[in-house]
């Protein structure tokens, strides 16, 4: 009898016991926060950038590892984003096109991450920066349903329920914002080199990196909380852009500038601090790496690779997606390997300058260079841009030309890196563009007059014309950003 009570005893013990390991480790799993920057490009302090103030960020990079090399899949929201959030290629799950008005439904077998973390028992937020308690965070994709998630903040979990958080960084997007307490002088700044040296782009530039120090505000803000809630050594930071920087020549365009990103994880019990890694990165890869830390495997297979931990993967190539963005319909693809870069113009008959209604109103560079231009007081080579077509292919060594001027796609010395590289695209194309569904006329006219219906909106309220001329428009950012 004593030998049967001392078996049931035990076994009592097993039964309890194991479930209170296993409740202890779950407690144990890490939290995950992505704090994500709308069009915030690599001009970062840390990144290298000297007219910029970003103390908060750059202690981020002390603490965690700064990638050099990491790249958005598209240089546009609603498609990286789209792309980011299920960790598939925009063209598969057909969101390529920007803000589509008829959006479809995911493939069957598609899920976005947030299903992942939920059934896992994470719970999921979307929230935004320092109104977090109050305001929903951006979403901006290309797919319906909606995701639904479990609050705003991580606060309204249970206790010791592990999350997966959101913080959404309206900065640096455009309207710029000034940052007063530490104003950037427009005549000291350097401009990137694919800019030509003008007071109005300097200005502009200026204010650009004053709203970069108000996004720095809110990454203090998040990372002082943590550390205040003891949440710092348990949780993983993940602190990208969703893309490129908002300029002319950079967003909406497949250039550096509107696919380079800033991207730093911070995770003390994975990764060493203070360190730097120049190995390609694709935001499809944070996707996957975000999952595998979790311990969480998704019922679909992940476009992207593992790159922190025991299971992380090499990437030889990164990829670049571009169709229509408003009125400015486009359908454009990329691949680099790091150190060339190769563009597919696939209607090379559009001219790079083709009517987006949205950057027109907007960007002041927009109507600057038409204006130089008319007047031929645009130089080499920043009138390329000017061009009435584009050729079909554009192949750049970024080592010795990063600001991607001189197209070599036709120069015998780099037939065989132009040819490599030409090939591996195409391929790849062969299976992430095979299922892409085109846009129906009718979603492409409603596309482009919502985006006309924008930018005459912002006109009216601006006390000009809904349609002004160039002229009209560049006395306008003279008069507000000249003062």
């Amino acid at each position: 009898m004593r030998f049967i009570t001392t078996i049931f005893l035990g076994l009592l013990f097993l039964f309890f016991g194991c479930k209170k390991v296993n409740k202890e480790k779950e407690v144990e799993r890490p939290n995950i926060i992505w704090i994500n920057a709308d069009d915030l490009g690599r001009e970062l302090a840390c990144y290298g950038n000297p007219d910029v103030k970003t103390p908060h960020i750059d202690k981020l990079a002390k603490e965690g590892k700064l990638y050099t090399n990491a790249y958005a899949n598209a240089p546009i929201c609603s498609t990286s984003r789209s792309s980011l959030i299920t960790g598939m290629y925009p063209t598969t799950i057909n969101c390529l096109d920007h803000r589509s008005i008829d959006m479809t439904e995911l493939p069957d077998n598609i899920k976005p991450i947030t299903e992942y973390f939920k059934k896992a028992g994470y719970f999921i937020t979307n929230g935004s920066g320092k109104d977090y308690h109050k305001k929903p965070g951006k979403r901006d994709y290309n797919f319906i349903p909606d995701i639904k998630y479990d609050g705003k903040d991580w606060s309204e979990r249970a206790a010791g329920q592990p999350f997966f958080a959101q913080v959404q960084i309206k900065y640096p997007h455009r309207a710029f914002v000034k940052d007063e307490t530490e104003p950037i002088n427009p005549e000291t700044v350097e401009l990137p080199g694919c800019y030509p040296e003008h007071p109005l782009l300097k200005a502009d530039w200026a204010l650009y990196l004053e709203s970069v120090q108000r996004c720095d505000d809110i990454v203090g803000w998040v990372m002082q909380r943590l550390e205040d809630e003891g949440l710092t050594s348990n949780t993983i930071v993940f602190f990208f852009g969703d893309h490129g920087r908002p300029h002319l020549r950079d967003k909406q365009f497949l250039y550096e500038g509107g696919l380079q990103i800033p991207l730093i994880v911070r995770y003390p019990k994975y990764l060493e601090a203070d360190d730097i890694d120049n190995r390609l990165v694709s935001l499809v890869d944070v996707t996957a790496t975000t999952l595998k830390l979790a311990g969480i495997e998704s019922k679909h297979k992940l476009h992207g690779k593992v790159f922190i931990g025991d299971a992380q993967e090499k990437r030889d190539y990164a990829l670049g997606f571009r169709g229509r963005a408003g009125d400015a319909a486009d359908n454009m693809r990329s691949i680099t390997d790091g150190r060339y870069k190769l563009i597919w113009n696939q209607e090379p008959e559009r001219p790079y300058m083709q009517l987006s209604s949205y950057k027109r109103s907007e960007y002041p560079a927009f109507t600057l260079y038409r204006v130089l231009h008319k007047k031929g007081e645009l130089k080499a080579p920043f009138n390329q841009f000017m061009a009435k077509t584009r050729p079909e292919f554009e192949f750049y060594d970024l080592d010795n030309d990063p600001n991607e001027f001189n197209n070599l796609a036709s120069n015998e010395n780099y037939m065989a890196d132009f040819n490599k590289l030409k090939s591996v695209l195409q391929e790849n194309l062969k299976v992430y563009d095979k299922n892409q569904i085109p846009e129906p006329e009718e979603t492409i006219l409603k596309g482009q007059q919502g985006s006309q219906n924008y930018a005459k909106k912002k006109m009216r309220e601006r006390g000009l014309s809904e349609s002004p001329t160039d002229k009209e428009l560049l006395e306008y950012w003279n008069r507000t950003l000249l003062k």
